[in-house]
């Protein structure tokens, strides 16, 4: 990558009151990128659309999905061989220079790199998807690829934070329902937060989706986290901001 579009930067992180430093992350044009000899994972910020990403990345082949809040899981040898958009959010892949894009605006995206199978996903977990399990699914379909997932690594990018995250009732309750099944992979006894200056419940999606990971054998060790809330982060896209006059950001995940 070449000097003039990155630069080192250390992230620090607070998850449930404790700051680490996040290794190998750097400030790029589009976003910040963390790279080892094996995988390239991207986070992108405002203007990091699909073509920025490939004039930006132009050694590496981008596979799109039409995205549509499902639980839909798909190959990116699929998708790129159709030569068009597949509806599904996540997908995976174990070819080389393969950018697997997921584009977000709040949602939460997720990439999953197992050296042991060599095999990488991305996931555009909204809260619909979080609430269908689709990292759980997901991970599912990596395990049925050979992985156990004993060695994997996460990366969870930008995306709605628990300040900006006020929800309704309904809500609230299904993803506390969805909680349920994984309470036992958290320290905490619930993911809704109320306070006495909120009208409404806001929830915690960031730890319902580190709960599943670690349900499905990815450890918190094991899981970075750039901790920005798109609301309230200039550099984002948010539709819970913006509205219809946000746009999206890319974010991917490529062997080398």
């Amino acid at each position: 990558m070449s000097s003039n579009t990155t630069s080192k930067s250390t992230v620090k992180t607070t998850t449930n009151g404790q700051s680490n430093l996040l290794p190998g992350f750097e400030s790029h044009k589009l976003g910040d990128v963390f790279e080892d000899a094996n995988v390239t994972a991207f986070f992108g910020h405002r203007g990091s659309d699909r073509e920025a990403v490939e004039n930006a990345f132009p050694d590496y082949t981008v596979s799109s999905l039409k995205q549509t809040h499902s639980a839909l899981i798909v190959s990116a040898t699929q998708v790129i061989r159709s030569g068009e958009s597949i509806e599904a959010d996540a997908q995976y892949t174990n070819e080389k220079r393969v950018a697997l894009c997921v584009r977000t605006a709040d949602c939460v995206p997720v990439l999953i790199h197992d050296p042991d199978s060599g095999y990488v996903a991305a996931i555009h977990a909204g809260w619909r998807g979080v609430e269908n399990s689709i990292v759980i699914k997901t991970a599912n379909e990596l395990k049925k690829k050979g992985t156990d997932l004993s060695r994997a690594r996460a990366w969870i990018g930008p995306h709605i934070g628990l300040e900006s995250f006020e929800v309704d009732a309904d809500v609230a309750a299904k993803l506390e329902s969805t909680f349920d099944s994984v309470r036992g992979y958290s320290n905490l006894s619930s993911i809704i937060v109320r306070k006495s200056d909120w009208p409404k419940a806001h929830v915690d999606l960031l730890s319902l989706v580190r709960a599943q990971l670690v349900s499905v054998g990815i450890g918190r060790e094991r899981t970075l986290v750039l901790p920005l809330d798109t609301v309230s982060s200039a550099r984002h896209e948010s539709f819970r901001r913006d509205r219809e006059k946000g746009g999206r950001q890319n974010s991917f995940i490529s062997l080398k």
